[in-house]
């Protein structure tokens, strides 16, 4: 039987919608506007059981999804929210054991999702210029068990010698995306994609000349528009906050 143990990460969940995603900690106390849950009580009890608060309403216990988990990591700069990330793995091609190339690591979200998809068979190179980025990054691909398939290099992948004709795909991500992609162009197998992630229109010309003038072609531009909606029975409509314009997606391919 899969019980919870302290350290897991678990997602608690109430009929009127609210989640909870936690850390278990035996002495971490949880309050929400239902009442407050002791984490100690739910200490080995089995995924799928239910806990009622102090004020005797029900909470499930369950494991949380990976993003769920990904949203609680520590962040030093702003993530690529799934409604992007899953848009580019589509792009991008990614599948298990494809060889894909990241620059600009930041907190790991991006190659955390990349590594789950293509598996032990796969290979992520990710550069970054900040080591600190690096060391948060790590952390948080060991906790998603997926650190030995990624190879971090600290450094600025515009300088950096890369294989020529190697990588199935990368994904920039990058205050300077443009002065990187004549180098990681190179690095791409005839046929495959590069993608770069932006999120003001003014880096987008710069971006798209960039491709061109690199002999990259079918550029394309988009940006992803998520809409959540309330799914409560008899009060199913939009929710009132929803996630607008996170950035822009410009893919090109090596021909």
């Amino acid at each position: 039987m899969d019980v919870v143990k302290e350290g897991d990460y678990v997602l608690l969940w109430h009929s009127n919608g609210i989640r909870v995603v936690t850390k278990v900690r035996r002495d971490g106390v949880i309050s929400t506007v239902r009442g407050i849950l002791k984490m100690s009580e739910i200490i080995g009890k089995p995924y799928g059981s239910r806990i009622l608060t102090n004020l005797g309403h029900t909470f499930y216990i369950t494991k949380p999804d990976m993003v769920d988990v990904l949203l609680k990591m520590p962040r030093v700069t702003q993530p690529i929210y799934p409604k992007d990330s899953s848009a580019l793995l589509i792009m991008l091609n990614v599948k298990p054991g494809s060889r894909v190339l990241e620059a600009g690591l930041g907190s790991g979200y991006a190659a955390s999702i990349i590594a789950t998809y293509i598996g032990p068979w796969g290979h992520l190179v990710s550069i970054e210029r900040n080591p600190r980025y690096i060391a948060v990054a790590r952390e948080t691909l060991r906790i998603m068990g997926i650190l030995d398939v990624v190879d971090l290099i600290n450094g600025d992948v515009s300088r950096i010698k890369l294989p020529s004709s190697y990588f199935d795909s990368a994904l920039l991500d990058m205050g300077d995306p443009w002065s990187a992609i004549p180098v990681v162009a190179d690095s791409l197998r005839h046929g495959c994609n590069i993608a770069v992630y932006v999120p003001t229109i003014n880096q987008v010309e710069r971006v798209i000349r960039s491709m061109v003038d690199s002999g990259l072609i079918d550029v394309k531009m988009f940006e992803v528009n998520w809409r959540e909606w309330k799914t409560i029975p008899g009060e199913v409509r939009p929710n009132t906050w929803t996630l607008s314009h996170t950035g822009f997606i410009i893919v090109a391919k090596r021909p």
